[in-house]
């Protein structure tokens, strides 16, 4: 018996465009209108508290000052990959435990940490967040304690990322946005103090945001202030 194609063909049709307006549609990535654009410098926000957080001790080493420098590419409905880059991080009069820790940041002018919008926060359109790549720590506390953050050493090491945030109402920018990039890659001396300095072991998660994702935390005021928003 032959087939009677023609029939079948008409149904089959019929269900796969079904299938095609039933299947999710994927959002495009958004793109960024930023002005003026260029370099800006930033100084610790006067309602800010700075802290850089171990994940799994929970330890938090507070600092009195953060000061960040960069620049935005100027310019209307840009990708969010390479919109900017950071030139200098600087966590400043650090303390774990009562104990002095001096905090460098291999992040310069020479060496920049390149930034990737990605979205703006679902519950205020004015907060643009990202990550700012190629990123490098140490951490030195006064009893001797040496701590080398960057990516997970599972994942071949190097330089990691830390989540950012820029909310344009107030030119705030916050190293407190998610981001799970960077990992205790070694340490040496004695780090695994408790009460006393530093309380970081290998393969700790860090976060330069200190107290979770308020924009509050860990965040300096951008000068000239700068306007990132969607289009």
């Amino acid at each position: 018996m032959r087939l009677r194609t023609g029939f079948l063909a008409v149904p089959a049709a019929a269900a796969l465009a079904a299938a095609l307006l039933a299947a999710p549609a994927h959002a495009a990535a958004p793109t960024f209108t930023v002005s003026p654009g260029g370099t800006w410098s930033g100084t610790r926000a006067a309602d800010s508290t700075v802290g850089i957080r171990d994940a799994v001790s929970s330890q938090v080493t507070l600092c009195t000052g953060l000061t960040v420098s960069g620049s935005f590419n100027p310019g209307r409905s840009q990708s969010g990959t390479g919109i900017g880059a950071l030139t200098g991080i600087a966590f400043t009069g650090c303390r774990a435990e009562g104990v002095a820790v001096t905090v460098t940041v291999t992040t310069s002018a020479h060496s920049p940490a390149p930034v990737n919008l990605t979205a703006t926060a679902p519950n205020d359109a004015a907060v643009a967040l990202g990550q700012a790549t190629g990123i490098s720590l140490t951490l030195d506390d006064a009893r001797g304690c040496h701590v080398v953050v960057g990516a997970r050493t599972s994942a071949g090491g190097g330089p990691g990322f830390t989540g950012i945030a820029y909310r344009s109402t107030d030119a705030r920018l916050s190293f407190a946005a998610a981001g799970k990039g960077l990992f205790v890659q070694s340490t040496s001396g004695p780090c695994n103090n408790g009460d006393q300095g530093l309380d970081m072991k290998l393969f700790d998660r860090i976060s330069l945001g200190g107290f979770g994702d308020s924009i509050l935390a860990s965040s300096v005021i951008v000068s000239p202030a700068q306007r990132i928003g969607t289009p």
